[in-house]
């Protein structure tokens, strides 16, 4: 029966292990729509100068990149093509949530309205499309050398629970006794231990090297199951009567862009606190029946009280309740780093409309909202107030964002009152270098650090393994045998 059960997990492991490597598939074909990308750029450099007509340099460097991104270039294209802008929703189809192609839309979009100027002798066109490449080179060798980094973690955090069945029969074969420690509660245990050890190792490995954050636009079981009136009603008077808490992390939710309100998010702990009592429910009960089989085989079997089995129900219930909170904790750090992702953007978004003497403040704050994620309450508070409350909404806009670099490029927007744009932003190019410099150094630096922990988390699996099912039987059972003498 254990080996049954082994096999089951077995079968369960490499299930999850091929969903993994399907996501991995996924991410290496984003790297490889960059790489495309950093080429498309360079061919459509060499197309505009050559020819001096956007649309049709656009057309003829649709041939240097693969099926995805031609779809999304052909996208860009008919959009150009037509006389709607951003305003009247003339996005580029399947291109609105890739930066880059937003980017580059942004900039033929403003090139096609206001037509390309001269910088100190070269076209202004091609002189950003250097920035946009710069943005996407980065971003592809972040990538490169992440998946380098972390190369065979995955494999190493799996592998070692395959060895599970070999470790158990070349036991028996050494020496009968070693049975019972693989087919009692204790082989039961560690069994388990061992294999959701693995699981998480590999779900920790796999976050580290590709961050995720939650997907605002997915109907999750929490927004289902508040459709039920009893519950939403249940939900709604436990936030009256801890309304002042939960008001500030309802404000600390919202700034995750997709993790839900506060009725969502405690839906979600009740479902985790229920799923961690039922999982710890169904280990208990495998150890009890476990231990019965023990003794109707003659040997002396694990006696589990009542109020152990209660403790050990009760600790899953409020580990499985705290659990949103702690991945809480961990979005927000990830939130810094999106912030000094899209200040960067901005900047670079600012560098390809400020030369165009029409481009207004409002406009550029349009363009802002159109391109955040992190920053778009506190943008799109600012784009509705603008109109009457133009100086109080962008010293708003500074208290909302509550980041240095970002609430620079608002000081700028606030003296565009008194002086043309550029003249505003004169020296944003240099502040650009350094905080893509900057962010890069934290970019790899963090990268580093993470490499190193996943390859300690690797290696979980394979010693807990080793300890758990070869090195203590063999101890525990050499022990017996000194006694008996």
């Amino acid at each position: 029966m254990q080996l049954i059960f082994n096999l089951i997990l077995e079968l369960i492991l490499a299930v999850f292990w091929l969903w993994i490597f399907r996501q991995r598939r996924a991410h290496e074909e984003e790297e490889k729509l960059l790489a495309e990308q950093e080429r498309f750029l360079d061919e459509f450099a060499g197309q505009y100068a050559k020819r001096g007509d956007m649309l049709e340099a656009l057309e003829e460097s649709l041939q240097v990149c693969g099926s995805n991104a031609q779809s999304k270039l052909m996208g860009l294209l008919d959009a150009l093509r037509t006389d709607s802008g951003p305003e009247d929703g003339g996005y580029p189809a399947g291109c609105t949530k890739d930066a880059c192609f937003l980017l580059l839309f942004t900039l033929c979009y403003t090139i096609r309205s206001f037509g390309d100027l001269r910088i100190q002798g070269v076209s202004l066109f091609v002189h950003n499309i250097r920035y946009i490449k710069e943005e996407v080179r980065t971003e592809l060798l972040r990538r490169q050398e992440g998946r380098y980094a972390f190369l065979g973690l995955t494999a190493l955090c799996v592998l070692p629970f395959f060895f599970t069945i070999p470790i158990q029969l070349w036991s028996a074969s050494v020496s009968a006794d070693l049975s019972r420690f693989y087919t009692g509660t204790y082989g039961f245990v560690t069994l388990v231990v061992c294999f959701l050890l693995t699981i998480l190792c590999v779900i920790c490995v796999q976050e580290l090297q590709y961050p995720t954050m939650p997907d605002g636009r997915k109907h999750t079981v929490a927004m289902r199951l508040l459709q039920f009136p009893a519950l939403a009603m249940l939900v709604d008077m436990h936030i009256a009567a801890h309304y002042s808490r939960y008001l500030k992390k309802n404000e600390a939710l919202k700034v995750l862009r997709g993790f839900g309100n506060i009725r969502e998010f405690l839906v979600q702990k009740l479902l985790c606190a229920i799923g961690s009592g039922l999982f710890a429910g169904m280990i208990i009960a495998g150890c009890v029946a476990s231990g019965a089989g023990e003794r109707l085989s003659g040997l002396p079997g694990i006696h589990v009280s009542g109020t152990a089995v209660l403790l050990l129900l009760l600790c899953a219930v409020v580990i499985g309740y705290v659990l949103p909170d702690a991945w809480v904790i961990i979005l927000q750090v990830r939130i810094g780093q999106q912030k000094s992702e899209e200040t960067l953007r901005f900047e670079t978004l600012i560098l390809i409309v400020m030369h165009h003497s029409v481009i207004t403040v409002e406009e550029i704050l349009r363009w802002m909202e159109r391109f955040s994620v992190v920053f778009s309450r506190a943008l799109q508070r600012a784009v509705d107030d603008f109109s009457y409350r133009r100086r109080e909404s962008l010293e708003q806009l500074k208290e909302d964002l509550a980041y240095e670099p970002a609430k620079k490029l608002v000081d700028a927007l606030i003296v565009c009152d008194d002086i043309p744009v550029v003249r505003a932003f004169y020296d944003l190019e240099g502040e650009r270098a350094y905080h893509m410099e900057q962010h890069r150094q934290k970019a790899e630096s963090l990268q580093r650090e993470k490499a190193a922990f996943a390859r300690v988390i690797a290696f979980l699996p394979f010693v807990a393994l080793l300890a758990l099912r070869l090195v203590v039987p063999f101890v525990l059972e050499g022990l017996t045998q000194l006694n008996s003498y």
